[in-house]
């Protein structure tokens, strides 16, 4: 009769342990901290569409500046560094992606890189008054960028799988609208750069 009573205790503690792990993926008790994430068929379908007319835009300036060898254009130049944070796989892909604390780690370092290439712009290039309006847009959408994943990262041990998941489409939204603003500051940028 002990028997059976230990054995049901253990294998409740067990299903406890299970369900915990199911519902809180980031859970110091969880022995491996991720979640699945399938993003919006459609907003990846757009966002994939709109890198892609951005990059038929932009590549062509920067091959031709390649080819003089010379980088006049720090601006275009720099960019090509700042769509690999707009690429990476959890933005891009159409398959589920499982998303780890080290997936995390990846994001926040590409978004420093961006953040550090933005300030870097800010005060080595000369900029028209608009030019400047939008990439203070950018860097501050950055940093909010940045302390979002921070946030995701850190502070979401005790969220639950469906808290993590909502995060997690927020942030791809996040990054969506920040894609935005880049290529509408580097619109702007050729624009000013052509009336100059």
């Amino acid at each position: 009769m002990k028997k059976k009573g230990a054995l049901k205790i253990f294998l409740g503690f067990v299903l406890l342990f299970l369900l915990i792990n199911w519902v809180f993926p980031y859970s110091p008790l969880n022995i491996y901290k991720s979640i699945s994430y399938d993003g919006d068929q459609v907003l990846i379908n757009d966002y994939r569409s709109e890198l892609k007319a951005f990059k038929l835009e932009y590549e062509p300036r920067l091959k031709q500046q390649r080819e003089e060898e010379l980088i006049k254009d720090l601006t275009t130049n720099d960019i090509e560094y700042l769509l690999q944070m707009y690429e990476l796989p959890w933005l891009v892909d159409k398959d589920s992606i499982t998303i780890t604390r080290k997936s995390l780690t990846d994001m926040e370092f590409e978004v420093n890189e961006a953040k550090d290439i933005l300030i870097n712009l800010a005060f080595q290039e000369e900029y028209s008054e608009s030019t400047k309006v939008y990439l203070h847009s950018l860097l501050t959408e950055t940093l909010s960028l940045e302390k979002e994943i921070d946030e995701l990262k850190h502070h979401s041990s005790l969220h639950s799988r469906s808290t993590i998941d909502l995060q997690l489409r927020n942030l791809h939204g996040h990054f969506i609208s920040n894609f935005k603003l880049l290529a509408t500051f580097y619109k702007e940028y050729l624009r000013s750069k052509q009336e100059a």
